[in-house]
């Protein structure tokens, strides 16, 4: 293979990559609303307040820094015991 066409190979192929990355963005933005459609879906079937969505949120949030609390707490000991 000659120097130009290396070149010419090289350019069509970083173009395909451009272009992939640019179906990938636009299909990931797609999921995304397909995802909160049907979360709407939901929320309006079982008539779900936005009161109550935000105390779900809540008890997510509390429920994630617990479960972080607790991993953290299982590393500590299994150091200490290591050190031991």
């Amino acid at each position: 293979m000659t120097k130009d066409r290396i070149e010419k190979e090289l350019t069509k192929i970083h173009d395909q990559l451009a272009a992939l990355q640019e179906k990938s963005k636009d299909l990931e933005e797609q999921k995304q609303m397909a995802e909160d459609a049907e979360a709407m879906k939901i929320i309006k079937k079982h008539r779900i307040s936005s009161e109550k969505l935000q105390l779900l949120n809540k008890l997510s949030e509390d429920e994630i820094f617990r479960l972080l609390a607790e991993r953290e707490k299982e590393i500590k000991n299994h150091e200490n015991k290591i050190e031991i």
